[in-house]
């Protein structure tokens, strides 16, 4: 299968909401080996996360601004240049995120998660204007269980350190 016969594929199936909703959750698994510094579990959870956009079968009706981001990306990813620039991008801020949580910085981990997550938004309003605000959903449930997972470990540490 040629290279945009397979981004076609994968595309038609990462416009289903639940691709863009199941990233969020392989971040907290994520952060959580990087936390234990379990080179297998993040490897593993990598793998699953970077794979999951093909795992729900493609929509029957798509969300037409989601397409215009999911265009977009293919767009980049189609180049050899800017595929190169996106997906470092991207890894520079998967490694920050298992850096912080590897030495459990779970308020630089936040920062980190946090403004991947908005800047996903900001990047994807940029881009491609008013469509760009398809992902606002998913990352809206992406920071309320990051930030809500993030703010009972806070507590949590800081009431060991209180008791001890």
């Amino acid at each position: 299968m040629m290279i945009q016969e397979w981004l076609d594929w994968a595309f038609q199936r990462h416009l289903n909401p639940l691709s863009w909703y199941i990233r969020p959750v392989f971040l907290v698994i994520l952060a959580f080996y990087a936390y234990k510094r379990s080179w297998k579990g993040l490897l593993l959870t990598f793998i699953l996360m970077m794979s999951s956009m093909v795992w729900f079968p493609a929509p029957d009706t798509i969300n037409p601004q989601m397409q215009t981001v999911l265009e977009y990306e293919k767009m980049l990813l189609s180049d050899p240049v800017t595929a190169l620039i996106t997906l470092t991008l991207m890894m520079a801020f998967v490694v920050a995120i298992g850096t912080a949580f590897w030495k459990h910085s779970l308020k630089m981990g936040l920062i980190i998660l946090n403004i991947a997550l908005i800047g996903k938004v900001v990047l994807s309003v940029v881009l491609t204007g008013e469509d760009g605000w398809a992902p606002l959903g998913n990352t809206i449930f992406g920071l309320i269980l990051v930030n809500g997972i993030g703010w009972l470990l806070m507590r949590r540490v800081k009431k060991k350190s209180l008791s001890a």
